[in-house]
């Protein structure tokens, strides 16, 4: 295994700082964090590296969401903002994505309240100083999806969701311009997902999803000071996806082991 030294540019200091990671998102993160987080510790060591995660599938920023009988509190009210703040010192780094955002849109939320969620979390984490990273919603539904395909989708994933298809594509487009109009220079907007989109239009396809988590990867690791040489591989997308499913099975539904540690 090789490991990647930080940048040579960066100081002494910044390069032994310690980082903290936080992972905010729905099934597509909870798919690949395997991956993205071995990817990001190779290419960070030696310097310390720690992560804290709100995920799973179906997840909401605001409301409750999951699949089955796995059911998961809204991100923006499951404690993991007091645990960073705990967490938080002088010399801590702090790196955050924000992704897989639209759940919420399916529960009948509407744009100016995930809106203003996502203000509130922005807010929140710019308090810690923190460098975020967010994705914009990857699909525009005029123009990727039709609205036999809308119906079908939502009776899969969302049976009991009363929202219009014109309903949530005018949620959609509200949501985007303003992840759009959020860019500074603390936070970082990732707009370009839609390539790695499956047939669904809401999942990365199992064939490019290593891909994707690569690019999120390379940009986070960059605002760490850190060479991104390393990539997301097949191989730890499949233990990705199997961590996934059994966390899922014996946590989430059956509830016969407690949540990994900085699961929140």
């Amino acid at each position: 295994m090789s490991f990647v030294l930080p940048l040579t540019t960066s100081t002494e200091n910044q390069t032994q700082d310690p980082v903290l990671f936080i992972f905010l998102g729905a099934s597509n993160l909870a798919r690949s964090f395997h991956g993205l987080k071995y990817c990001i510790e190779r290419c960070i060591f030696p310097r310390p590296a720690s992560f804290v995660h709100a995920m799973g599938p179906g997840r909401g920023y605001l409301s409750n969401g999951g699949i089955l009988n796995a059911v998961y509190s809204p991100i923006l009210n499951c404690g993991i903002l007091e645990a960073i703040r705990n967490k938080k010192t002088k010399d801590l780094s702090v790196v955050a994505l924000i992704t897989d955002i639209g759940n919420d849109i399916m529960y009948g939320v509407s744009s100016e309240k995930i809106i203003n969620g996502l203000q509130y979390l922005l807010n929140a984490l710019g308090e810690f100083k923190t460098n975020i990273f967010i994705t914009s919603i990857p699909v525009d539904l005029e123009n990727d999806i039709s609205e036999l395909h809308f119906h079908i989708i939502r009776q899969i994933y969302f049976p009991k969701s009363p929202v219009k298809y014109s309903q949530a594509s005018n949620n959609i487009k509200a949501i985007n311009k303003f992840i759009l109009l959020s860019s500074n220079k603390k936070v970082t907007v990732i707009n370009d997902m839609k390539q790695f989109c499956g047939i669904d239009k809401i999942h990365y396809s199992l064939f490019k999803s290593h891909l994707a988590w690569s690019s999120v990867a390379d940009a986070m690791l960059l605002q760490a000071g850190v060479t991104p040489t390393g990539k997301v591989g097949m191989g730890s997308m499949a233990v990705s996806l199997c961590e996934n499913l059994n966390r899922l099975i014996a946590s989430d539904i059956l509830r016969l082991k407690k949540k990994p540690k900085g699961f929140f």
